[in-house]
């Protein structure tokens, strides 16, 4: 009985380092989505306060258009966040590039900083690319589409 003493413990020690490491990896995936909703909530507010960097505000004043670009890098790099921790799939990818690139400025900025706007080598980095390449290249061959959507101001989400 002595013998099995040991062995008795050992597997209890392995038991709570196991669940210790499935609670740090689950802490660490809460922390990630509080982190990517705050970033993605800072980008919000930084469009509201900021029309001139959002690609998609209807009524956007005039400006440098390396402001817009700036915008547009901000938005591709939050994507790029999400597609790498896993919280954002092909298809929500696709839509929102698919809004992105309906600008003719858009396409323009890619095409400019597609090349190097990454030197990341990862299979998942160059899906990433790849994809991104696939719709600008979509939306330029498009026929320009009659307004599905209601204009919206300067990404604010909400309907006029």
């Amino acid at each position: 009985m002595m013998t099995d003493l040991p062995t008795v413990v050992s597997i209890a020690a392995l038991l709570a380092v196991t669940i210790a490491i499935v609670v740090q990896q689950q802490q660490a995936r809460t922390a990630q989505a509080v982190d990517v909703r705050e970033r993605h909530f800072e980008l919000i507010k930084l469009m509201l306060d900021h029309p001139e960097l959002d690609y998609n505000a209807t009524e956007r004043p005039p400006s440098d258009e390396r402001k817009t670009a700036i915008g547009m890098s901000l938005w591709m790099a939050h994507w790029n966040t999400l597609w790498h921790i896993g919280q954002l799939d092909e298809k929500a990818l696709r839509f929102n590039l698919e809004d992105l690139f309906a600008g003719a400025e858009a396409r323009s900025w890619w095409r400019r900083v597609g090349s190097a706007w990454s030197s990341k080598g990862t299979r998942k980095e160059r899906r990433f690319l790849t994809i991104v390449g696939e719709e600008c290249e979509k939306a330029a061959r498009a026929k320009p589409a009659v307004q599905l959507r209601e204009p919206v101001k300067s990404g604010s989400g909400v309907r006029d």
